[in-house]
């Protein structure tokens, strides 16, 4: 039998359909129509999922899940909104009170499956929408891995968004977020403000969509602030738009090394070897699923820098088991030889370091400019052969650009 899922709702007849329709689907559903019954019917059924409609007499959904959410012995029950009303507020409160997914009645049951199913999976969905490195690199050189600057984004129950990094893909993010027509709640993270790394933002158009908001998060450079970061390359002398042009809601946090709670998420940084303040950042979902984000950062090798060791465990720790490492690799180990103290890594170092902290998954990015196709791909089989040699059980990939990793 398949997994577990209890369904309220006042409206028999959707009771009777959306049971049907679970039950072909695989899952063990209990239909209940009596909200203040539901408690009891939790404790004896011990669904994995509830679907709670938000309009129900007796007991509404909101007061169902807070319940839900602040019982003993529930932790591990996921929870579905469903409703009539499609406002944000209503969406916004379904989650504050800790559901995993919002539906808006008519039920699509093919998406309430679907709902279902990503909810049991907590997934994390991790998209790549710049990998290049320094300059963006368009052209028909590059068309297998891509030649926008860095931008990756992770997707997340809740509708929760954390965005990384605004270099030239974030625009081609921000396209596919307008064609939905959709309000968004976005957290930005900035590792720091070379260029590669944040000319996309002032063309990340839900930027200039009223309703949005975004939580902005980095590091001030001494007296500079974080805002005064951002706002800087959109001041008149370099762009005729400033911040003051933006419909949506900005707001700017400044964050250094350390353990942060996000939307309930948990977010770790640590400062990382490149000219400036550079932050790289790992992040957790409730079921454990994790992914760094370490660009740029150097990596030397133990004969240029001799006195490296305590940051080299700092990082191996701080890494320690990650299901996806997504790190700046740069250069071969030849052309590195040419470049030290560039602020970019080595490939061997970049291997070496994934097998010290027992990294799951690698993806290297931060293409050089001057690499093409050809040379990504002979980067990803260098990586390969490295670790096949050593029999490590770690996949290792060159990140395309508009590809997706789903944990």
């Amino acid at each position: 039998m398949g997994k577990k899922v209890l369904i309220i709702d006042d409206d028999k007849t959707l009771l009777d359909i959306a049971a049907r329709y679970l039950k072909k689907a695989g899952f063990e559903t209990l239909a209940l129509e009596d909200s203040s019954m539901a408690m009891k019917k939790i404790e004896s059924f011990n669904p994995d999922v509830v679907v709670v409609d938000l309009m129900m007499p007796k007991i509404d959904g909101l007061h169902l899940l807070k319940s839900i959410k602040e019982a003993k012995g529930f932790g591990k029950i996921k929870t579905i909104a469903v409703s009539a009303k499609s406002f944000e507020f209503d969406k916004n409160r379904a989650y504050e009170m800790g559901a995993q997914f919002f539906l808006k009645k008519p039920l699509d049951y093919e998406s309430l499956v679907a709902a279902i199913d990503r909810v049991i999976k907590d997934e994390m969905k991790i998209v790549f929408w710049g990998t290049r490195g320094t300059l963006a690199k368009p052209g028909p050189e590059t068309l297998k891995f891509g030649g926008n600057t860095s931008c990756v984004s992770v997707e997340l129950t809740q509708d929760r968004l954390f965005i990384f990094d605004g270099g030239t893909g974030i625009t081609e993010l921000g396209k596919k977020m307008m064609a939905s027509r959709k309000r968004y709640k976005m957290n930005f993270f900035i590792t720091h403000p070379h260029w590669d790394h944040i000319n996309g933002f002032p063309f990340f158009m839900p930027l200039y969509q009223q309703g949005n908001e975004m939580v902005v998060y980095g590091s001030s450079h001494g007296n500079v602030s974080l805002r005064e970061v951002i706002s800087g390359q959109m001041e008149s002398i370099y762009f005729p738009v400033t911040l003051r042009a933006f419909g949506s809601r900005v707001y700017f946090k400044e964050i250094f090394e350390g353990d942060y709670e996000i939307e309930g998420l948990s977010l770790k940084t640590l400062m990382l070897n490149h000219p400036g303040i550079t932050l790289g950042y790992r992040l957790a979902n409730a079921s454990g699923k994790s992914m760094a984000y370490i660009t740029d950062n150097e990596l030397a090798p133990e004969e240029v820098d001799k006195d490296g060791s305590h940051a080299r465990k700092k990082l191996v720790n701080f890494l320690d088991g990650v299901d996806v490492l997504i790190h700046d690799s740069s250069y071969f180990d030849e052309e590195y030889k040419k470049r030290v103290g560039w602020g970019h890594p080595p490939l061997t170092e970049v291997l070496k370091l994934a097998a010290e902290a027992k990294v799951k998954n690698v993806y290297l990015t931060h293409h050089d400019p001057d690499h093409d196709d050809a040379r990504v791909e002979e980067k990803e089989a260098a990586a390969r052969r490295f670790f096949e040699e050593r029999g490590l059980d770690i996949q290792c990939y060159s990140a395309i650009e508009g590809s997706a990793v789903i944990l």
